[in-house]
């Protein structure tokens, strides 16, 4: 299946829905006062993430926004789970803040770079498929 097959603005949702949930999983830590506890620095940021990524989403071409939107994740997903398994608990709050806020930087720096570029197999020619 192909990722234009897909109904548009279906991808980005999963990655938001995925993402800010991810997002509270990477920013509960365990407590020895309480079972646990909510570091909300690591979690607004990683909400504000795919929430700037929701909107940019809706911006941008499908595949950009697609492409994109997988990107941040993956890397989110893979940053988040080498700093919980490597750092101790208690300096993890600021690294899990750092990890999204450079996303961010590099989500805006993509889309800069790209506007006014047409989107992958769209070149504009009229050289498709005969």
């Amino acid at each position: 299946m192909n990722s234009s097959d897909t109904q548009p603005g279906l991808l980005p949702l999963g990655v938001v829905l995925a993402g800010v949930a991810f997002s509270f999983a990477t920013a509960i830590v365990p407590h020895f006062e309480s079972a646990h506890r909510l570091l909300a620095l690591p979690f607004a940021v990683g909400v504000a993430l795919y929430g700037i990524y929701g909107v940019i989403a809706a911006l941008v071409p499908k595949s950009l926004g697609d492409r994109l939107g997988l990107r941040i994740f993956g890397l989110h997903v893979a940053m988040g789970v080498l700093l919980r398994a490597s750092i101790d608990p208690r300096f993890v709050e600021g690294w899990l803040a750092l990890v999204p806020t450079l996303l961010i930087a590099y989500m805006l720096a993509d889309v800069y770079l790209r506007r006014g570029q047409a989107p992958l197999g769209n070149s504009g020619d009229g050289g498709g498929a005969l």
